[in-house]
């Protein structure tokens, strides 16, 4: 599946000429959106003398992911970096953050860029068509605005020509199959049969919160004792831990569902205080077994991200 800036097909996300909806009851203005694309645009062409590099006329590609201030955790950004740069070898490669918090933790010599900061530095160097791989797990708000900024800045005069923007991982049925299987692939051989697994991942306030029900659906066909969580929303841990101590299991394999095991991951799942998911299940008798591993430390992932971003591009697979 495609999500082109010029058509976006997404349940949650239909692009219109003018109100584009991003979901049911919350409309995003995309005229402020194009206008903030090209005075961002604009101040670009004013600096862009400053930019070292100036790929007139070539093609590339954008990778966006939320961010991390976790240094241990960006192997899975490097990971996907490499498999870029295998299967695009001719393309400008750059990146961006959506985390608008995470955008001046950077170092100071190569800080973070934002999408519309990355997408008007593209257009100032010539830059003509840009393919956008979303690094996000669900299409949820930020990719939502992603969606609208790739719209934005597509066509503007001496600018960018077409920017097309991959789906994210979970983006539609065959995806929720696929991704239910290859988490299940991750769990060590030693999980015995009488014990749960549990897969973190962020939460959303958005509509699209509801792909994580479907994927534990999903999991829950090929494996009972399979969970799916989230830090924010309806599947926080009081739910889930009722889930797991309904079945009997007092042991739990727990794993992020995020594309890095950062911050969330030391913090949130298997940090020290009494209020992480850890604390709780060890708290309610639960034995939890980590598995502190990023879904971008996996190459079956990073093979789907791309496959991806290749279909967006127009190109065969070189998997």
């Amino acid at each position: 599946m495609m999500y082109s800036s010029s058509l976006c097909r997404h349940r949650a996300a239909a692009c219109g000429r003018g109100t584009v909806e991003i979901g049911p009851g919350t409309p995003a203005r995309a005229p402020f959106v194009r206008i903030a694309a090209i005075l961002t645009f604009l101040l670009s062409v004013c600096c862009g003398a400053a930019f070292a590099e100036h790929p007139s006329g070539k093609d590339a590609v954008l990778i966006v992911a939320f961010g991390t201030s976790v240094e241990k955790a960006r192997i899975s950004y490097t990971n996907v970096e490499e498999r870029v740069k295998k299967a695009f070898p001719d393309s400008v490669l750059r990146w961006a953050w959506s985390a608008r918090s995470l955008l001046k933790k950077g170092p100071k010599d190569n800080p973070a860029l934002s999408v519309q900061e990355s997408l008007a530095k593209l257009a100032a160097e010539g830059v003509e068509n840009v393919s956008v791989l979303s690094l996000h797990v669900i299409p949820g708000s930020e990719y939502a605005d992603l969606l609208q900024n790739a719209r934005a800045f597509e066509g503007l005069p001496k600018g960018l020509r077409h920017v097309r923007v991959a789906p994210p991982l979970l983006s539609d049925t065959e995806s929720l199959r696929a991704v239910a299987r290859l988490l299940l692939e991750t769990v060590p051989a030693e999980r015995g049969k009488d014990e749960g697994v549990l897969f973190v991942g962020h939460g959303t306030h958005h509509p699209s919160g509801v792909y994580y029900p479907a994927l534990q659906y999903y999991l829950q066909a090929m494996d009972g004792n399979a969970f799916v969580g989230t830090v924010e929303g309806d599947l926080d841990v009081a739910s889930v831990l009722r889930s797991m101590k309904g079945k009997g299991l007092r042991k739990v394999w727990m794993a992020p569902l995020m594309t890095v095991a950062g911050d969330h991951a030391d913090n949130d799942l298997f940090g020290p205080e009494a209020d992480s998911w850890k604390q709780r299940f060890t708290a309610d008798g639960i034995q939890v077994r980590s598995i502190a591993k990023g879904l971008g430390e996996y190459p079956a992932f990073v093979a789907r991200w791309i496959a991806g971003l290749e279909k967006t591009a127009g190109r065969e697979s070189s998997r």
